[in-house]
């Protein structure tokens, strides 16, 4: 009987084709070696799924009581009092965020002092300061993106790792998908036996959940490569624009340019912003200010408050303010400028929504825990090859 049955089982591994034994082989392979990565990211990027929402609910400072008749502070005021309370040189930007929230002043000195500044845009009172480098979400995103290691090692390792779990998922659809479908292969595909024991109910919470999960898992990957990989984020933009090449260089400001007006130049950008008919109680409206000597204004224009892919920047020129680009919208733009614009709310899982997030954050759990589960059943199987290696012939 036992000669039998191990005929059986040769005879079974033989009949399968040379492509299934190999993905069998890369997906193994690639499963283990980045494994404990994938695990850490999706955990990470789990917690960081619902980090606004959360932070309104946690943070009083994130909200400001308002009038009907309140109007916001012109960004120069905001600033000043920034750098009057906190004794600042100079701010990165001012940020408003909407009716009855506070606006946001960052600070950036270098990557050693990373603050948030928190401010009533209708009073200009000081609500908070947010020490990211103290942060805790700060540092859910330093994992996330680079395992808490310095950027020029984390990032590539957690782009890479990504790019196996990515190949990892297509040869498990390889592995997963039954050689005939009748009732007991679609039953076994399907549907998790929860009275099963450990070593069924484990191999099926890696093959059942790994295939519900698999097309998110993949736009997950894929769009989190594009932040960690330039190479293939530019392939990304090649490929969807019909063979374009990507230019990313902004202008910069002509250093003899002569200042035009008598306002501070913030003021004047938010008034034109406000001129052109947007509300910045309706719309994200964020003044970038210059940095260095040939920086230039940084207008974005947001109108929705959960999505980042609507946002357009205007860039205008230190001292005369003259514009020098603008974003296309998102209906003008080609294939691969829209597929950019895209990216960030498909990879948080925002694109549609609380609900297309509570998807993400299901799939980053199930992410995680493929590591795991992959990781026990090829530990079973290797202890059973062990085990019978080591029994002495009777």
């Amino acid at each position: 009987m036992k000669s039998s049955a191990k005929h059986s089982e040769k005879k079974k591994k033989k009949n399968r084709s040379y492509f299934y034994r190999f993905c069998a082989w890369l997906h193994l392979w690639l499963g283990l070696i980045s494994g404990i990565v994938v695990v850490v990211v999706s955990l990470t990027a789990a917690i960081l799924t619902f980090e606004e929402e959360i932070k309104l609910l946690t943070e009083p400072f994130q909200t400001v009581e308002y009038a009907e008749s309140a109007e916001f502070l012109s960004p120069s005021i905001l600033s000043e009092a920034v750098k009057e309370e906190l004794g600042f040189p100079s701010v990165y930007g001012v940020y408003y965020r909407g009716e009855g929230r506070s606006a946001m002043v960052p600070y950036y000195a270098d990557r050693t002092n990373y603050q948030e500044i928190y401010v009533n845009p209708y009073t200009a009172e000081i609500l908070h300061n947010r020490r990211l480098n103290n942060d805790f979400w700060r540092s859910m995103i330093i994992g996330h993106y680079q395992l808490w290691l310095p950027r020029n090692i984390g990032k590539p390792i957690v782009a890479y790792s990504t790019l196996m779990f990515v190949i990892a998922l297509i040869t498990g659809l390889v592995l997963w998908w039954p050689k005939r479908w009748n009732k007991s292969t679609r039953d076994a595909s399907f549907k998790i036996k929860w009275t099963a024991k450990f070593k069924r109910l484990n191999y099926d919470l890696h093959n059942v959940l790994g295939f519900y999960s698999l097309l998110v898992a993949l736009v997950l990957g894929l769009t989190g490569m594009v932040y960690g990989m330039q190479w293939f984020s530019d392939a990304v933009y090649w490929t969807a624009s019909g063979g374009e090449i990507r230019t990313q260089n902004l202008p910069g400001s002509d250093t003899t340019a002569v200042a035009q007006y008598d306002k501070r130049q913030e003021d004047v950008l938010f008034e034109q912003v406000l001129d052109s008919g947007i509300d910045p109680a309706r719309n994200r409206v964020g003044i970038q200010y210059p940095s260095g000597k040939t920086g230039v204004w940084n207008v974005n224009i947001n109108p929705s408050f959960e999505t980042r892919w609507q946002a357009l920047s205007t860039y205008y020129e230190k001292g005369s303010l003259k514009e020098l680009k603008k974003d296309q919208k998102f209906s003008e733009a080609n294939g691969g400028e829209q597929l950019m614009k895209l990216n960030y709310d498909l990879h948080v899982g925002a694109i549609g929504g609380i609900w297309t997030k509570i998807i993400a954050f299901l799939v980053c759990v199930i992410s995680a825990s493929l590591p795991v589960t992959g990781f026990i059943v090829w530990w079973k199987k290797s202890a059973g090859k062990r085990s019978k290696a080591l029994k002495f012939p009777t």
